[in-house]
């Protein structure tokens, strides 16, 4: 049995669970840690310029790559900085591990005023984690990370906190690593896939609803042949977008706003299958005529999903992946009823097209151009801005993983850190962060990171000088009172440059799509802004149909 301090014991089984990279900001009560990465030269550590930023850029890592997102934080303000990052995590299901320091044991509980010091930290993280601990004995650190980690890989895949206090890493004793384990993902019942099988082989007008499970689970390619099994239309989630191709013919594209041929697709259907999705946006509008004669399949592998938002026809509780096999086989020995015609799909994607071309013609265009001057692998990082909110409709994925969000939370200022995370961890993919000025604004610091670590992320900042979502509400809602949504901007290029980043100006968003074409040829930093006129409406302030 080896012996060792509890921080060698943090970065040690860190590494025996497969972790490559740690998002951190040091301070006192995490600095036995520290001082153990510089003998574990493996990991790599980066070093970020605000709390919540450690956590946006794991969780871009976890989402781009599938793997496990780790986060190094202080206690108290440290902890509460990480935590709009961690709601952002927690709505994307995401599989991030925040570890947060702890004031001396002996002082946990007892109100002393230690630096950093809140009271009861564990319970102030609970609404953003699926499972969090705190450990005590520095014996016990490799087994409560395995455990952070099985809860990450198993089930629902949700952000885990784990809590350690500084005396407990300094603590020098033996110390045994616990062994990583394979997790293998949930089938689903048999009798469940049968009831599924047969309504959707029976059914006129299929149509298949896919979530952000599709991506996280890696199930697009039985997404697909499903698809093409039953000759179904796909519409996706935010979160689920790309997990078909978008230029497939069965690709429908994201249902957002209202938008999207979803809108038309959906009321036809009279069976829906739902894949890894909260139902959230399904569900219809107050006043909307209930859908009476569609039948909703559940496939969820969150069994508290069933019901929640839609009654289900037919819960199935599995892994996306898993029970997606298992229900493409049920379906290859029985007959298929679909009657969905492809010209007929084809003419409501274009309709749907040219409805959104009609109301918002310049996003929808740069959007397209933008598709063009980014390669079909690279990533997208939709920021809460207009082009932000039109690219969830206008740019097509072709790949998973590539388009990412922030899903309900809508937490602005999350797009640039979290896509040097994705950046970290698709080094040789270009990514690119749409961001608005107002957000882009909260993780400036983060050029510095940029810089100094060479991860070469785009940024494009659609500059209007505004809060813009904010400005329009007030200018469509409450007669053009304007109070508190304009606002004072750098010139960003400029900044980008004292950063040592590549800056570059775009006079007219149309410009935008050659600015990033030259950002990233550079492979380096780059920020990228583009004035945008004030007076364009996001999706979400524009009917989708009149």
């Amino acid at each position: 049995m080896p012996k060792m301090t509890g921080g060698h014991a943090v970065v040690k089984a860190l590494r025996a669970e497969g972790v490559e990279v740690v998002f951190g900001l040091p301070g006192v009560q995490i600095m036995h840690i520290y001082d153990a990465f510089f003998d574990t030269p493996e990991i790599r550590v980066i070093t970020c310029r605000h709390e919540q930023t450690t956590v946006y850029m794991a969780d871009g890592y976890a989402r781009s790559t599938g793997k496990v997102g780790v986060a190094l934080v202080v206690p108290g303000p440290g902890a509460y900085n990480a935590g709009a990052a961690m709601s952002t995590a927690f709505a994307a299901s995401s599989q991030v591990l925040m570890i947060s320091g702890q004031i001396d044991s002996q002082a946990i509980g007892k109100d002393f005023g230690a630096l950093h010091e809140i009271r009861d930290q564990l319970e102030f993280m609970k609404p953003v984690v699926k499972w969090n601990d705190m450990v005590l004995k520095a014996e016990n650190i490799p087994d409560a990370i395995h455990a952070a980690i099985r809860q990450l890989k198993t089930g629902r895949p949700r952000p885990v906190e784990l809590e350690i206090p500084p005396d407990v890493l300094g603590t020098s004793t033996d110390i045994d690593l616990a062994e990583p384990e394979e997790f293998p993902r949930p089938e689903a019942d048999a009798s469940s896939i049968r009831a599924a099988a047969e309504l959707l082989s029976g059914a006129r007008r299929p149509v298949i609803w896919a979530g952000g499970g599709v991506v996280l689970s890696g199930a697009s390619e039985e997404l697909i042949a499903l698809a093409e099994l039953l000759k179904a239309p796909i519409v996706t989630t935010q979160e689920g977008k790309g997990a078909i191709p978008e230029t497939h013919p069965l690709a429908m594209g994201t249902s957002s706003y209202g938008w999207g041929p979803g809108g038309d697709v959906i009321p036809q259907a009279d069976v829906m299958l739902a894949i890894g999705s909260r139902l959230g946006t399904y569900r219809p509008e107050p006043g909307a005529q209930p859908r009476a004669q569609q039948k909703l399949i559940n496939l969820n592998i969150d069994p508290t999903e069933m019901g929640k938002t839609a009654p289900a026809a037919v819960g199935v509780v599995a892994d996306a992946r898993a029970g997606l096999r298992q229900l493409i086989a049920a379906l290859r020995i029985r007959a298929i009823r679909c009657q969905w015609d492809a010209k007929e799909l084809a003419a409501t994607k274009q309709s749907s097209l040219e409805r959104m071309k009609a109301k918002a013609p310049r996003q929808v265009k740069v959007l397209q151009d933008i598709r063009e001057a980014i390669p079909a692998d690279g990533f997208v990082v939709a920021g809460i801005t207009n082009l932000g909110s039109w690219a969830a409709l206008a740019y097509d994925a072709l790949k998973p993983r590539t388009f990412i969000t922030s899903s309900y939370m809508g937490t602005l200022g999350y797009a640039f850190p979290t896509s040097l995370g994705v950046k970290v961890g698709n080094p040789d993919k270009a990514v690119v962060a749409l961001c608005g000025d107002g957000g882009f604004m909260y993780a400036i610091g983060e050029l510095a990171t940029a810089v100094q670590y060479g991860i070469n992320a785009v940024a494009v900042v659609f500059n209007n000088h505004l809060y813009g979502a904010s400005n329009r509400d007030q200018h469509l809602r409450f007669g053009g009172r304007v109070v508190g949504t304009e606002l004072v901007t750098p010139d960003f290029p400029k900044l980008a440059e004292s950063f040592g980043a590549l800056g570059i100006k775009a006079p007219r968003l149309e410009d935008a799509p050659d600015a990033i074409r030259q950002a990233l040829k550079a492979n380096r930093p780059a920020v990228v802004e583009v004035e945008v006129p004030q007076d364009l409406d996001p999706p979400y302030y524009l009917r989708a149909r009149e």
